[in-house]
C-alpha cells in the first residue's frame, strides 16, 4: 500500500515520549515518499534502482533491481535500507526506497556537483549529472561529391569524434548516370567516414554527431533527481523528484 501523503504538516518540533521538542524528521513531512519494494536482486543502501522488467505482470511494479546503466525512466528511486526485521537487502526482500524527496547519502559519479539534475549514468546503480545543451555540442557534416573506386576511401568529417549515424546517398540521379550501387561501411573514426562504393558511382557522405545531452533525451524523458551537495567518496545527498509513484 503507497504510503500516505500529507496535505501540509505545520509543525516545526515534535514531543517525544520524555516531553522533549525536537525537529521534525525528513520522513515527516510531505516533502519525502518512502515506499515498499521487493529486491529482484542484490542491492545497497544508496543504490539508485529500477522496476525489475524481467518479472511478468504486476510484479514488474513490485520487484526492483539495481539500476542498469542509463536506466532513464525505470529508475524509481534510492534504496535507504531493508523494511524486513533481520535488515536483510538480499533477493526477495522487502526494501524501503525514496521515491520521492530527502536521500541522505546516495550514489552518485564522481564530480558531481550541488544543484545539478541528475540521471542513471553509466555506472549501475549510481547517479550522474545530467548533460548540458549548453556545453555538449551536436553537429552535421554533408560532403562534396565523392567519386567511388569500388575501394574503401576516407571521408574527413571533422566533427572530432566517431559520429553517431553516418550514411552515403547517391548524387548521380541523372539518367546517364543511374544504376544500382553497391555500398559498403567500413570502421568510422574519429576523422574520417569510410564507405566502398561502385567505381565511377558519385555519392556524398552525411555524418551527425549527437550532443551528449541529446543522447541522453533519447533515452529518458529529463531528470530523476537534484544533487543537494557535492560528491564526496561517490555519495551525495539528493533529493528524488515526484515521478507519479
Amino acid at each position: 500500500m503507497a504510503t500516505s501523503t500529507l496535505i501540509q504538516y505545520l509543525a516545526q518540533n515534535q514531543t517525544s515520549g520524555l516531553g522533549v521538542s525536537a525537529p521534525v524528521g525528513a520522513g515527516a513531512s510531505n516533502r519525502r515518499q518512502v515506499e515498499t519494494f521487493i529486491a529482484g536482486g542484490t542491492v545497497a543502501a544508496g543504490d539508485v534502482v529500477a522496476l525489475d522488467t524481467s518479472k511478468t505482470g504486476a510484479d514488474k511494479a513490485l520487484f526492483v533491481v539495481e539500476a542498469p546503466a542509463n536506466a532513464g525512466a525505470l529508475a524509481v528511486g534510492v534504496c535507504i535500507g531493508s523494511a524486513e526485521s533481520n535488515g536483510s537487502l538480499t533477493p526477495g526482500s522487502k526494501i524501503n526506497v525514496v521515491v520521492t524527496g530527502y536521500v541522505a547519502s546516495a550514489d552518485v559519479e564522481t564530480g558531481v556537483a550541488a544543484g545539478q539534475a541528475l540521471v542513471v549514468g553509466s555506472t549501475a546503480g549510481r547517479f550522474a549529472a545530467m548533460a548540458n545543451a549548453a556545453t555538449s555540442v551536436s553537429g552535421v557534416f554533408i560532403s562534396a561529391p565523392v567519386t567511388g573506386t569500388g575501394a574503401a576511401q576516407n571521408t574527413a568529417h571533422g566533427l572530432g569524434v566517431v559520429p553517431d549515424l553516418v550514411f552515403a546517398i547517391p548524387d548521380d540521379l541523372s539518367p546517364a548516370t543511374t544504376g544500382s550501387y553497391v555500398v559498403t561501411t567500413g570502421a568510422h573514426t574519429s576523422t574520417n567516414a569510410i564507405f566502398t562504393v561502385t567505381t565511377n558511382k558519385v555519392y556524398r557522405v552525411v555524418a551527425i554527431r549527437l550532443s551528449a545531452a541529446e543522447k541522453q533525451f533519447a533515452a529518458i524523458s529529463g531528470p530523476i533527481a537534484v544533487a543537494l551537495s557535492a560528491e564526496s567518496g561517490n555519495k551525495a545527498e539528493v533529493f528524488m523528484l515526484k515521478r507519479g509513484f
